[in-house]
């Protein structure tokens, strides 16, 4: 009622459908017009005082949430190990059977959750370092001579790589996890085992 009003259509105009919409824009971008159509918009504007030169640029962009779920370090790590076993179970069960003991079943079994966590901050380390070691024997099996090529293309296999150079250190020493200061930007960070182009931000207070 409000663009009619504005166009000076009768009430009980019967307007037009949504899919010309669709072709105007259609036909706007064939002869290279959007720009023309922006400028007039923007120069009418400008002789009307509706805007004014200079000033500062924003966005304000909605929130965009991945449909994944929120992982702390930890949870992110075994969950991150569980998704290679998983497809590394059904895409070779008998090679990953003779890399694997009954005590990472234990381990990665049911999917990663916080409060299934051991106790203590040491305990937990030693959790989360152990993970760091099981998913190494992963890597360093995949690209074994004699293992399959084929393996280290496995997507849960990818995403397992990278989230390691992210998340450890594997050096003379052996592995440790990487301080926060030493992990790579959130915009670059994997936060998801299932969704590698999910981020994790914070946007006026809402994580």
């Amino acid at each position: 009622m409000d663009w009619k009003f504005l166009l000076g259509l009768e009430l009980d105009d019967p307007g037009f459908d949504f899919s010309v919409l669709s072709d105007f824009r259609a036909r706007l971008i064939g002869h290279g017009l959007e720009e023309q159509a922006l400028d007039l918009v923007l120069a009418r504007c400008s002789e009307l005082g509706l805007l004014r030169a200079g000033g500062r640029q924003r966005t304000d962009s909605t929130h965009v949430l991945a449909a994944v779920r929120t992982l702390n370090r930890m949870e992110f790590v075994g969950e991150t190990l569980r998704a290679a076993l998983e497809a590394l179970a059904a895409a070779a069960p008998a090679w990953l059977s003779s890399l694997v003991t009954a005590d990472w079943a234990k381990r990665y079994g049911t999917p990663i959750d916080s409060y299934r966590f051991p106790k203590g901050d040491n305990v937990r380390q030693e959790w989360a370092e152990q993970v760091g070691r099981d998913g190494f024997t992963i890597l360093e099996g995949v690209h074994a001579p004699g293992a399959p090529a084929w393996l280290r293309e496995v997507p849960a296999v990818q995403v397992l790589r990278r989230a390691w150079v992210e998340q450890y250190h594997h050096d003379g020493e052996g592995v440790r996890r990487r301080k926060g200061k030493d992990l790579p930007p959130g915009r670059r960070r994997l936060s998801s085992p299932y969704d590698p182009d999910a981020r994790y931000s914070v946007k006026r207070g809402s994580g």
